[in-house]
Order: C-alpha cells, then structure tokens, then sequence
C-alpha cells in the first residue's frame, strides 16, 4: 500500500502552530494527522496507528482537508442526527 498525498495548504511550521494552539483533543488529533503526513508520508494504517485513531477517520481527514483545505479542522461539525433524535419532539 502506498503512501497517501496530503495537498499543501499550509506548511508544515503553519501546521505546528495550528497543532499547539488547538481548542481540545480531537482538533489535536486531526492536525497531528496532516502533520504526520507532511513530514513523514506513509499508509493510511500507520498513520491511524499512530494517531491512534481508525483507518476510516484518517482517510475522512485527509480528504476533507485536501478538498476543503484548514477550514475543515478547525470548523466545529455536528454528528449525524437520527430520525429517533426527533422521536417524541413536538413542533410549533
């Protein structure tokens, strides 16, 4: 398996900084994730095994992140809401 490509709308210092002035964990994880790839480019599943995060969150990553570039860490997103989230809620 080959090395995934991560586009390069930041550098890696821009990166760093974006990393060390995170708001909390996740955001952390997710910068550490661009961040591994700019300085060490490998697959998928290493870099999930050393973020410790899935092999599917990587892959979600990079690819918000190569399409939608800074914006799509550091925006705050909602979870899915499920049709049973609104069971029960009564409408005006």
């Amino acid at each position: 398996m080959s090395a995934v490509h991560v586009a390069g709308h930041l550098s890696v210092g821009e990166i760093k900084m974006k990393m060390q002035m995170s708001g909390g964990f996740f955001k952390f994880q997710k910068w550490m994730v661009i961040y591994n790839l700019m300085i060490d480019p490998r697959p998928i599943a290493e870099i999930a095994k050393h973020t410790g995060l899935s092999e599917s969150s990587v892959y979600r990553i990079i690819s918000e992140y190569n399409s939608s570039g800074p914006d799509s860490i550091d925006s705050v997103r909602m979870g899915p809401q499920h049709w049973f989230d609104r069971v029960g809620t009564v409408s005006a």
